[in-house]
């Protein structure tokens, strides 16, 4: 079959420069969206990296800052058992500090004793509140009361006073319970001066 030949009229009319060609600044806005596009990408892939980054570095300070709490922690303690050491040091200094005074009235004692006469117990005992105030209570082995009086002479030239003296003999066993002061011997020298 072969196809007719005809002619086909143009209708379409002559319209020259009804819409100018677009600038050529124009042609560069596909340039710059897929560029952008590209940006985009880059920029995404650096946030997620940087992103990864910061959830390591925010990992990595949860983990120093535990270790350092650990170790205060243990710095805590160590100090805690140190104190506790230095208030035992200080307790035992303070003690051996206290007995001091106590030293020269046991040899005191000690040494009033007579051939005859022996310390069969001696006891001193101090309460916190008043350490001025001793309570003493001895037993002597001896048959007479003049190892008593000597003994409680000696003890007053170390400027002790016994108050409610106690003294029960029998047996060949004397005891003797006082509570001792010690009395300043300056101190009715600074008294008369303030008068």
């Amino acid at each position: 079959m072969q196809i007719t030949e005809h002619q086909i009229d143009d209708f379409k009319s002559d319209r020259k420069d009804i819409a100018p060609p677009l600038p050529a600044v124009l042609r560069l806005v596909p340039l710059v969206f897929y560029c952008s596009i590209a940006v985009a990408v880059i920029l995404s892939s650096i946030f997620a990296i940087q992103f990864q980054l910061a959830v390591q570095k925010r990992e990595n300070h949860k983990t120093a800052t535990a270790s350092v709490a650990v170790q205060t922690q243990d710095a805590k303690n160590q100090r805690t058992a140190l104190e506790a050491q230095i208030k035992k040091a200080t307790d035992i200094q303070n003690w051996v500090a206290s007995s001091r005074p106590l030293q020269p009235l046991i040899l005191a004692i000690t040494r009033s004793m007579g051939p005859r006469s022996s310390i069969v117990d001696l006891r001193l005992d101090r309460e916190a509140d008043n350490p001025s105030q001793i309570k003493m209570n001895l037993s002597m082995g001896t048959d007479s009361t003049k190892q008593l009086d000597l003994t409680v002479e000696k003890i007053a030239e170390l400027n002790y006073r016994a108050f409610s003296p106690t003294q029960t003999l029998g047996r060949g066993q004397l005891d003797y319970k006082a509570t001792l002061v010690h009395q300043d011997p300056f101190s009715h020298q600074n008294e008369e001066a303030h008068r």
